[in-house]
């Protein structure tokens, strides 16, 4: 008996042996092969992404440092590629730049197109290149485009929708020409002081009907043109007294005022799904809250923009050099209280050391727990995904930085 066991068990070890074997021989991928991107590539065609999965993909792949970069927009001197403006683009990776006349930005039609194609070709993730081009007293390609009609002669003539969608549309036609793909419009405000010193040019009007329906138009002639539009200046700068260009305006408004009148053109438009972009204002409403400016209020921000009126798109803040901030904060300040309170995207550095400075207060305060690495993967998630959706980053590239596809390797 104990010989039969001994010749069974031995039978029983050569074949374990020998299918071990065979399994091994026919395996297509031993546990040290290297799979390349470009059979990554191939093994995911089949499988549809949604541009969600493809930001997650994204965002996995990103240092801190490059997630900041993304939250930020600058602006810059000059009219070409200089080796500042490619430190800001390329090495500190900002998401995007801001276009402006008083800095020399845009002097003529082949000037713009070159530099905006310059800045694209330098970033590792394409740039929204944004500008204001408003009409009346603000466009900032006047020296290229020449002079435009303002909200306020737009709206003259009442609720009349199709005027305001020709103006968008024709304004989407001239950024595409010329290389942006964001325009900060429409203006909503609702002119409530007609003594207000910068919006009488710039509203549509002061009913509330009226310029949802104008900025409704205005927005859906750009989107429909390629370009992100951009509803401004939250909560409402209707009733100012003040210009936040130089100091923070006092608005002692209550909600159920604000509901039935600042707010009524975001919620409509909000509630519609068709919004991109809200600009958060500077302004201080102690019924909102009784410290903090709007751009940095949660209250205002995550509790009401977010949360109340249930928008899901990028919060931008106002240009954080405003006076109706910088008075009172540095630049790193108001950056760390902004996002903390929500903001996605910051208007704000002039340059090169200014961008380094707010980089650099976004990072210490992620490391010291002020910010949370969840709310900063969340706000670029937003960021990216309206990237996607409006082409500033082509499919296919967005399908390299995800690691789905091989550099040069396209879609067939």
């Amino acid at each position: 008996m104990n010989k039969t066991y001994a010749s069974i068990a031995a039978t029983l070890c050569l074949l374990l042996l020998f299918f071990s074997a065979c399994s091994q021989a026919a395996s297509p991928v031993s546990p040290t092969t290297h799979v390349s991107p470009t059979a990554t590539g191939q093994m995911a065609a089949g499988i549809p992404l949604t541009d969600a999965a493809i930001v997650q993909r994204m965002i996995r792949g990103m240092t801190l440092n490059q997630k900041l970069g993304q939250m930020v927009i600058v602006e810059f001197q000059g009219a070409t590629l200089t080796d500042d403006l490619t430190q800001m683009v390329q090495t500190s990776g900002v998401s995007g730049v801001l276009i402006e006349n008083k800095n020399g930005n845009a002097q003529t039609s082949t000037q713009l197109t070159a530099l905006d194609k310059a800045m694209q070709g330098v970033t590792h993730i394409p740039l929204f290149i944004t500008t204001d081009y408003e009409g009346g007293i603000i466009n900032e390609l006047r020296q290229i485009t020449g002079e435009r009609p303002s909200n306020a002669s737009l709206g003259a003539g009442g609720n009349n929708p199709q005027a305001a969608y020709n103006a968008g549309s024709g304004a989407a036609h001239d950024l595409t020409a010329l290389g942006l793909n964001v325009n900060f419009m429409p203006i909503v405000d609702v002119l409530t002081n007609p003594n207000n010193p910068g919006l009488p040019q710039r509203s549509f009007g002061a009913d509330p009907t009226v310029v949802t329906n104008m900025g409704r138009a205005y927005l859906k002639g750009l989107s429909d043109g390629g370009i992100v539009g951009c509803l401004k200046h939250f909560p409402g700068l209707g009733s100012a007294n003040l210009d936040p260009h130089l100091s923070l305006p006092y608005m002692d408004r209550s909600l159920a005022t604000l509901n039935a009148v600042d707010l009524v053109p975001y919620r409509t438009m909000i509630a519609e799904g068709i919004v991109p972009m809200v600009m958060v204002t500077h302004i201080l409403n102690p019924q909102l809250d009784s410290k903090l400016p709007t751009s940095l209020s949660p209250n205002v921000i995550t509790n009401l923009l977010r949360n109340d009126l249930n928008f899901k798109g990028v919060i931008i803040s106002d240009t954080l050099w405003m006076g109706g901030i910088s008075n009172t904060y540095t630049l790193a300040q108001s950056a760390v209280l902004a996002v903390k309170a929500g903001t996605d995207l910051l208007l704000g550095p002039r340059s090169v050391s200014e961008a380094q400075t707010l980089l650099y207060g976004l990072k210490q305060a992620v490391q010291n727990g002020t910010l949370t690495p969840s709310q900063i993967d969340a706000s670029v998630a937003r960021i990216l995904e309206l990237k996607l959706r409006y082409k500033v980053v082509p499919h296919d590239r967005a399908l390299q930085l995800a690691g789905v596809l091989s550099e040069g390797e396209k879609r067939g």
